[in-house]
């Protein structure tokens, strides 16, 4: 069943949705931005990061997939590359929660969100 006849969203609205449920999610656990921080930070392997290197692979699936339904219906660029797109909305959270970290600010990660997303969306919409 492909996400169109899930839901009556659109594939980009579908995308901003994630996108906010990831941010609400972080400002809601704050404390786990921060021992992922840490446990990236060593040298070994442990069970948490390959967890995360299995999460976020199958994440990107997702988003991947996703990407490719706002292109099949002209709300993202046919010629952008899906995977890459789907690796910017990952890195666009974790700016922001890299730098709300940073700031010691991560209460104000919502706020942020939207002017975030709305810089990812330019990047990858259609101009109509």
């Amino acid at each position: 069943m492909t996400h169109s006849q899930q839901t009556s969203a659109s594939p980009m609205q579908s995308l901003e949705a994630m996108f906010t449920a990831d941010v609400n999610f972080v400002a809601n656990h704050p404390n786990i931005p921060r021992l992922l921080l840490n446990t990236l930070g060593r040298t070994t392997k442990s069970p948490l990061k390959l967890m995360m290197a299995t999460f976020i692979q199958r994440y990107e699936q997702r988003l991947s997939d996703v990407i490719a339904e706002a292109q099949e219906c002209g709300e993202i660029r046919a010629t952008l590359d899906g995977e890459a797109a789907a690796r910017l909305f990952i890195a666009t959270i974790q700016n922001l929660v890299f730098r709300a970290l940073i700031r010691d600010e991560l209460d104000k990660i919502r706020e942020a969100a939207p002017a975030a997303f709305a810089s990812y969306r330019a990047c990858v919409e259609t101009t109509r």
